[in-house]
């Protein structure tokens, strides 16, 4: 029965990245060279890693892990790299399924030998809408899976992650950071994942601001599509924020965490307060939506208003006109004013009186 299950996970696995009827058998090595970089840390500096990763090479690395720290970055690996890590490190294969799952949400496992992470982040911001529209819920997000133990960091992301990068370039330029300091290297890749969501709600802030400023002229467009997608954006976002902010608790709590040293959960204290902003900084964003939606609400119905009351008060100064123009239009043979000379100039004057006249009323109710 577990044998089945196991098959299920794994087919599912190789789904997630290939499809078709027929899907093309790959070497997971070399899908895993293609995805794969390697850091080792010998205690002095970075150890020299050899240009082939090999099973061998990795095997080692796990086995040396005490003496040797190593980081293993790996780009959008295919499902199958992915499980040869897992097999070569002990790594659960359910931990795999969830570190390629594009809509996995946000959180902390603790295992054996080790932590498997998963945080999430926006990936910035497009013209067409104030927030991307794909991803988790309507944000375009991406996914940070990390496995963390004594000696090891495994990394897993899609292409392009910026905080990855450029943390691996302090490391490589300072070389002594991961140093049996591997969850200081985890903090510095969730700190500027936290930290570039910022620059993000500023540029959603600004373009609610911009739609509030439009709504009171004559150019106002339809803007309530575009102002309820964001809130909804804005509220997956702030979900997001709320996962992390209770994992970043934790480890700045170190409970029943070894693999997080106390100096380093000091810095996941500082994240954690960054989260904790981001949140409230939604929940702002989202009350400001709210607010714009409502006055653009309030400023159509108002031009309704003030459309229906100019269209009411024509059609009640026609009114009475309509009925003295009907009534001298009916097709009797005997209305003796018709026959009068001065008659016709009076009608003239008696309309034109009434139009002056209800005018004067409005004006003096106020309704003009």
């Amino acid at each position: 029965m577990e044998q089945l299950s196991t098959s299920s996970r794994l087919t599912r696995l190789d789904n997630l990245h290939l499809t078709g009827e027929h899907r093309p058998v790959s070497d997971p090595m070399a899908d895993l060279r293609r995805a794969a970089t390697l850091r080792i840390h010998n205690g002095v500096g970075l150890r020299p890693v050899p240009e082939e990763l090999t099973e061998t090479v990795l095997r080692e690395c796990w086995q040396m892990r005490r003496q040797r720290a190593f980081w293993l970055d790996l780009t959008a690996p295919t499902p199958a790299a992915l499980q040869a890590v897992a097999t070569l490190f002990g790594f659960h294969l359910l931990t795999v399924e969830d570190a390629l799952s594009p809509e996995y949400r946000p959180k902390i496992d603790e295992h054996e030998d080790y932590l498997f992470m998963m945080f999430q982040s926006v990936a910035g911001i497009s013209d067409e809408t104030v927030l991307p529209t794909v991803g988790v819920g309507h944000c375009a997000t991406n996914r940070l899976a990390v496995y963390l133990g004594v000696g090891f960091l495994v990394t897993v992301h899609d292409r392009g992650f910026a905080p990855v990068e450029e943390v691996a370039e302090i490391v490589d330029a300072r070389d002594t950071t991961m140093d049996q300091h591997l969850d200081l290297v985890l903090h510095a890749i969730v700190d500027r994942m936290i930290d570039q969501v910022f620059p993000v709600l500023s540029d959603v802030e600004d373009r609610i601001q911009e739609i509030e400023a439009h709504i009171f002229t004559e150019q106002d467009q339809d803007v309530l599509p575009t102002v309820l997608k964001t809130k909804r954006e804005l509220m997956t976002l702030r979900r997001l924020m709320g996962l992390q902010r209770e994992m970043l608790l934790r480890l700045s709590r170190r409970e029943d965490l070894p693999c997080i040293e106390a100096k380093t959960a000091i810095y996941f204290r500082d994240v954690y307060d960054h989260a904790v902003r981001l949140e409230e900084t939604c929940v702002m964003l989202i009350e400001l939506a709210t607010n714009v939606a409502e006055a653009h609400l309030a400023v159509a119905s108002r031009r309704t208003n003030e459309v229906m009351k100019f269209l009411t008060i024509f059609s009640t100064i026609w009114m009475p006109l309509t009925f003295i123009v009907g009534v001298y239009g009916m097709n009797f043979d005997y209305m003796p004013e018709l026959k009068v000379w001065w008659f016709y100039p009076f009608l003239w004057v008696v309309m034109i009186g009434i139009v002056g006249g209800m005018l004067m009323f409005f004006r003096r109710k106020k309704w003009l």
